[in-house]
């Protein structure tokens, strides 16, 4: 089967004071129907950026997709006039994003809110609209859902309204959901509640799913591919169990040793040293070269290609393209 999403060659380019730069490039991946598909990296690896272009949500000025192709069920996105897309987004893709509290309206009803998004891609009257809503706050387990049609956003504690914008991105059984950091603000207890109502909900209607994190650890439990984004660009991309298995990139080494274990308390977290280089001054050649502890000089000679090194599972590291050499530190081998 063709995939449902495919996704070219995306390049996201920003203006800012210093001139412009892309916080997203030559990024390219598949996504079948009823596939989970975990998008990780660091704050500034261009993963919202990616979930924010295939909604076509970029902010323009200063954003623009400056080139490469969003195919969703056979149509470019990119190609099409922005009305046909307000009639996409949220019926066949929609998106949860990071913080409800600021994506939530304050001075509108949670039942009101819920309805609009019904009422304007089904088509359905007032009482239907309403009765749609109470059936989306019963189904992702708001408690007393008929109460809280009428309450407001600030009425509500943190995970009730994360439920909330997931009956909202739910309403019209999408096709696509994407996910961005939908725990982030919550408690360890209502991160697990909400992953787990994801997951139920993704398991009945058999929808697609993006989820966009920085926690390595809910992709082990929660999707089937992963792709692993440095500074604007993809590093590695596999199913789930060869790149916890496996990893064959250093920053996917490196955010792997940076989970807690059970088995040992006394074991001490890898860090990674240094941070995510400005887009502004980006090193030559291989992005993480700065950070990689087994960087040598021909990391520096060009930006190495995202290649298939094992069925399904890519990488960009020139480590694994015949150049061979070892760890700088002791410590890196270990």
């Amino acid at each position: 089967m063709p995939p449902l999403l495919s996704v070219r060659n995306l390049r996201t380019e920003f203006e800012a004071e210093e001139g412009a730069f892309a916080a997203v490039e030559d990024v390219s991946f598949d996504l079948g129907e009823g596939e989970v598909l975990g998008i990780v990296g660091e704050s500034g690896s261009g993963k919202s950026v990616t979930a924010l272009s295939i909604m076509r949500l970029i902010p323009s000025p200063p954003g623009r997709i400056a080139r490469g192709q969003i195919l969703f069920d056979g149509r470019d996105l990119l190609m099409l006039p922005e009305r046909r897309m307000r009639d996409i987004r949220g019926a066949a893709i929609s998106m949860i994003f990071q913080e409800p509290m600021t994506s939530l309206n304050p001075v509108f009803t949670v039942g009101d809110q819920i309805m609009e998004t019904v009422r304007q891609h089904e088509r359905l009257g007032q009482r239907a609209a309403r009765a749609k809503a109470l059936e989306m706050l019963d189904k992702v387990g708001i408690p007393s859902p008929a109460q809280r049609l009428d309450e407001y956003p600030h009425q509500l504690s943190g995970g009730m309204r994360q439920r909330v914008m997931i009956a909202i991105a739910l309403s019209c059984n999408p096709r696509l959901l994407l996910a961005d950091e939908p725990t982030t603000a919550l408690d360890v207890t209502i991160q697990a509640q909400i992953l787990e109502l994801l997951r139920e909900l993704q398991a009945e209607l058999g929808m697609a799913v993006i989820l966009i994190t920085h926690d390595l650890g809910v992709v082990a439990e929660f999707v089937d591919r992963v792709i692993v984004m440095y500074a604007g660009r993809v590093a590695e991309a596999a199913g789930v169990h060869p790149t916890f298995e496996v990893p064959l990139h250093p920053y996917t080494e490196g955010l792997l040793g940076s989970i807690p274990s059970l088995d040992d308390e006394r074991e001490r977290l890898q860090v990674i040293p240094g941070v995510v280089p400005s887009p502004f001054d980006l090193p030559p050649g291989c992005r993480y070269a700065p950070r990689c502890p087994y960087a040598r000089p021909a990391c520096d000679a060009g930006e190495p290609p995202l290649i298939e090194l094992r069925p399904g599972h890519y990488a960009a590291c020139i480590r694994h393209t015949g150049y061979r050499f070892e760890p700088l530190t002791e410590a890196a081998a270990s």
